[in-house]
C-alpha cells in the first residue's frame, strides 16, 4: 500500500470526496515526477560534483529494480489518468449555486479563475483612483485627476471580493460533498 492511498477511501463503492481525490491525484503526480526521474536520472546538473566518467559508471544500487520502476511508473500513469478522468466527470455533472445561478463546478472553477483576474484589475483602478496626478510643467502645474471616483472603484473592488468569498466557500463545500466514482486498482 502506498502512503497516499487513503484509508478513508471505501473500497466496496469505490467512491472519493472530491477533496480527497484532488488530493490522491496530487500524490500521484508527486510520485511520478520521482519515479521518472528514477528512470532517468539527469547526469551533468549545474554545481554537481559528478563528472561524465563518474556518471557513465552508474548502476542500479541494491533493491531498486529498474523495470519494476518502468512498470509501476506506467501503472500509475494510467491511475492518475483514470482519477483525473473521474474528476472531470463529477465536476461537469456537480452543481453548485452561486449569483442565484446553478453552474457546474467546471463553470464555477472557470468563474474563479476569471474573478481573480478581475479581482487584480479592481485593485489597481482603486490604486489609480486614490491620487491625483499632479504633471508639472514649466509655468502651470496640470491635474489629472481620476476618471471614477475612488469610492466608486473600491466599492467595485470590494463587491468582486465578496462575490469571490461566495464562489469559493460554496466550492469548498462542493469539495465535502461531491463524491468522485473512483476505485484504486
Amino acid at each position: 500500500m502506498h502512503e497516499f492511498e487513503s484509508s478513508t477511501m471505501p473500497s466496496d463503492t469505490g467512491k472519493l470526496y472530491l477533496y480527497e481525490a484532488l488530493e490522491l491525484r496530487s500524490a500521484y503526480d508527486k510520485e511520478i515526477r520521482l519515479l521518472a526521474r528514477l528512470i532517468t536520472p539527469e547526469d551533468g546538473r549545474r554545481g554537481s560534483f559528478l563528472t561524465d566518467r563518474d556518471s557513465a559508471e552508474r548502476r542500479p544500487a541494491t533493491g531498486f529494480d529498474l523495470q519494476d520502476t518502468e512498470t509501476r511508473l506506467k501503472r500509475l500513469k494510467v491511475k492518475r489518468l483514470k482519477l483525473n478522468e473521474a474528476i472531470q466527470v463529477a465536476n461537469f455533472q456537480s452543481q453548485i449555486s452561486f449569483d442565484g445561478e446553478s453552474v457546474s463546478l467546471a463553470r464555477a472553477l472557470e468563474l474563479r479563475k476569471a474573478l481573480l483576474q478581475d479581482l487584480e484589475q479592481l485593485a489597481e483602478r482603486a490604486q489609480e483612483a486614490a491620487y491625483v496626478r499632479i504633471i508639472h510643467k514649466e509655468e502651470r502645474d496640470i491635474e489629472k485627476v481620476p476618471p471614477r471616483p475612488f469610492a466608486e472603484a473600491y466599492a467595485d473592488y470590494e463587491e468582486a471580493l465578496e462575490r469571490l468569498r461566495s464562489l469559493v466557500t460554496a466550492l469548498h463545500r462542493a469539495n465535502h460533498e461531491v463524491t468522485v466514482a473512483f476505485r484504486d486498482e
